[in-house]
């Protein structure tokens, strides 16, 4: 700086620092006051100091008309959150050992993360960190294959963001990472900067070809917003009963650039478990919804009330503001018509004890808008996939609101909500099954990242990718059957999570922890279904 003080004798250093602080942030110097609020990021101890200094920061740099929120969110992104550590995991290979668990390395060495709930803080050192630091805004894609950024945490009023008006997403940094097998050993290291054998995220560039400074997740599972069209927000009922074409062409109501979730969103999550945790999958360290799966018959009949009054012993088992269906006969299908012919996917508002002939029994409430007659051994509740929102009370960024080892209930990784007990359909693969010149059953992938361009009939276009490297064989023998991952692949297209390979050898709990169904055919595209259970990645749908 150029510019000289007449400094009282009196002055103290501290009050110079904030008078050189005062004039460096007024300045329009953009490079220099990045680079200074860079060093105090560096200085942060957590991620609550890394936020005030994300609002100092902006405060001083956003001018009305003249700065947008995609311009400063690049520059945070881009040049304050910026180290030169190094962030690394290693785990056995299958063969090695069948341990599910691996060591964090380089920088991570030492850490330890434990994940939060509403109400109990977990420890998450890596939180802070600028490869880690997370943020929610409230964005859309463009027809031209840009976005726009509409709000931002911290900075907006939280409920805009996650409103569902626009799409919620996380944004992260856009790290470099590197993923290779070494002495028996899988091992996966990220860094802020480029180099031999590292690649950027690939969902950190758009479709006009722009390399942004931060990746973009969506937060939540799809819903239906306040306009009837699908968004991504907080407390909306996820969208169920459909399938994978019914659900792209859902998503091109709202823009044809738009078709749904993204496999590079499973692969994300799946490397963010590997880099803060150490283990192969998240099965039993953030389990998400793999056993909340209840159905019950009214124990009294009432008349004209919007409750059911079940045993204590099964209320116990359910939560306030979980989802239900309402039916009249015991069907735990729940593709079956009578199974929500009272009420369809409504949450729970309240459960009390009531006594009815000197008998404690639960009242359960539901949300519903019209009373019906609940009937005793008739009436029928059955649990339901989680609205979005559940975690959204969370004291951290990994973990859920009760418990994240029970598997009652979704998931919560770096901020995104994820296994709220429904599948998740991907929308950019399709699979193929097949025969190859011995007899034996190949399983193939197909990617069309560009969303614009997928298919609204599940046909694999020209506009597809064969991933030549991910081809699965199965013997000719082979019959439908659930089969284990022991290791995942090491991909050309780094969007792609896949199994290196599956087996009978691995189990829930070693290897991956998670399973695929297998359904052999001689030829056919399957759409991915994923996140069935807490112990299985991958379901297939048959288009045809």
């Amino acid at each position: 700086m150029s510019e000289t003080y007449n400094i009282p004798r009196d002055q103290t250093l501290k009050e110079l620092v904030s008078l050189q602080k005062a004039v460096l942030l007024g300045s329009s110097d953009a490079g220099a006051v990045d680079r200074y609020f860079n060093g105090l990021v560096l200085a942060a101890k957590n991620k609550n100091e890394v936020d005030s200094l994300f609002r100092e920061w902006w405060a001083t740099q956003y001018r009305e008309g003249e700065t947008t929120r995609n311009d400063l969110l690049e520059r945070w992104f881009g040049t304050v959150l910026d180290d030169t550590r190094v962030h690394g995991v290693k785990f056995p290979l299958f063969a090695t050992s069948q341990s599910p668990n691996g060591e964090l390395t380089d920088d991570s060495k030492g850490l330890s993360c434990t994940p939060s709930t509403a109400s109990s803080a977990g420890n998450d050192p890596f939180a802070h960190l600028p490869q880690f630091w997370c943020l929610e805004v409230s964005a859309e894609k463009n027809a031209d294959g840009s976005h726009t950024i509409y709000a931002v945490e911290l900075i907006d009023d939280l409920n805009t963001v996650r409103s569902g008006e626009h799409l919620c997403w996380v944004l992260q940094k856009n790290t470099y990472t590197r993923e290779y097998d070494e002495n028996g050993y899988r091992i996966l290291k990220m860094r802020c900067h480029p180099g031999a054998g590292y690649n950027a995220w690939p969902e950190g560039k758009d479709r006009t070809g722009k390399v942004h400074s931060y990746i973009a997740h969506p937060k939540y599972y799809a819903g239906k917003g306040a306009d009837g069209k699908i968004t991504c927000g907080t407390g909306l009922a996820p969208i169920n009963y459909t399938a994978h074409t019914a659900g792209i062409s859902l998503w091109r109501q709202r823009g044809t650039q738009y078709s749904g979730a993204s496999g590079d969103l499973l692969k994300f999550l799946h490397r963010m478990m590997w880099l803060k945790y150490a283990r192969k999958g998240n099965s039993g360290t953030i389990e998400g919804c793999s056993g909340y799966n209840y159905q019950y018959t009214a124990a009294v009949s009432e008349d004209g009330v919007k409750r059911v009054i079940l045993t204590t012993a099964q209320a116990d088992t359910l939560f306030v503001g979980s989802a239900v269906n309402i039916g009249t006969n015991a069907s735990a299908d729940r593709q079956v018509a009578s199974n929500y012919s009272i009420a369809k996917n409504v949450r729970i508002t309240n459960i009390e004890t009531v006594n009815i002939s000197n008998t404690n029994y639960k009242a359960v409430t539901f949300d519903v808008p019209e009373t019906f007659n609940s009937i005793a051994g008739t009436t029928y509740v059955s649990t339901m996939p989680y609205w979005s929102g559940w975690n959204d009370d969370v004291l951290g960024n990994d973990g859920s609101k009760y418990s994240y080892t029970t598997g009652k209930e979704p998931g919560l990784l770096q901020k995104i909500e994820f296994q709220n007990g429904a599948y998740l359909i991907v929308s950019d693969e399709l699979w193929q099954w097949g025969k190859n010149g011995d007899d034996d059953f190949t399983f193939d992938c197909y990617t069309c990242h560009d969303q614009t361009k997928v298919t609204t009939s599940g046909a694999i276009s020209s506009d597809y990718t064969k991933q030549d490297d991910l081809t699965m064989v199965f013997p000719s023998t082979q019959g439908n059957a659930w089969v284990y991952i022991e290791d995942t692949a090491i991909t050309k297209d780094p969007a792609v999570l896949w199994p290196l390979k599956v087996s009978t050898a691995a189990g829930s709990g070693t290897g991956v922890k998670a399973a695929m169904s297998v359904g052999p055919a001689a030829s056919g595209v399957r759409a991915a279904w994923v996140w069935a259970h807490g112990n299985s990645i991958y379901f297939l749908e048959k288009i045809w």
